[in-house]
């Protein structure tokens, strides 16, 4: 778990600050109501490319499929939980794995929280590089991009992200 968050984090984060990578994550930082399913808004492109460089280390160490596919389950759930409109109260928890309130903050509309939370499953790995963001019993003001607009429509949003724009999140 840590070693593919590790690798998860490191690609989530160049998709934040490489702009050809940012227009194909904007899709899923698009999102202004942050429900079960804003975990599911993801360009095509930034799928296979997430999902093929976290699941290249786990392949190529040879862990058993059994192992994997164990992997593969509790991440697929844990997406949609991570993104669901509600507080569970798991103050102690959340230190360790990553909750709502802890990835609502990757997609909180505030200056202070751009590009902060980049670890899907672990915390402490935000914290060992400075990018943990979690004001004490706060929640987000609201979500998405301030200026972003995309298309509506699965198709029109894909096409999108071939198109260059000034508009970065970082900057």
């Amino acid at each position: 778990m840590l070693l593919a968050d590790l690798a998860q984090y490191a690609v989530h984060r160049a998709f934040h600050a490489v702009p050809l990578l940012w227009r194909f994550h904007r899709v899923h930082h698009s999102v202004e109501q942050m429900d079960w399913l804003a975990g599911s808004r993801l360009h095509l492109v930034d799928v296979i490319v997430t999902r093929g460089l976290v699941l290249l280390p786990i392949v190529m160490l040879g862990f058993d499929p059994i192992a994997t596919y164990a992997y593969l389950g509790f991440v697929s759930l844990h997406a949609v939980f991570i993104h669901a409109n509600f507080a569970p109260k798991t103050a102690w928890l959340e230190r360790w794995i990553a909750m709502p309130r802890y990835h609502h903050w990757h997609h909180a509309i505030e200056p202070e929280a751009t590009d902060k939370n980049f670890a899907v499953h672990l915390p402490m790995i935000d914290r060992w590089f400075g990018t943990y963001y979690m004001p004490h019993q706060q929640w987000p003001s609201g979500y998405g991009v301030s200026g972003l607009h995309l298309p509506d429509g699965y198709v029109r949003q894909f096409v999108s992200a071939f198109v260059p724009t000034k508009r970065h999140r970082s900057g």
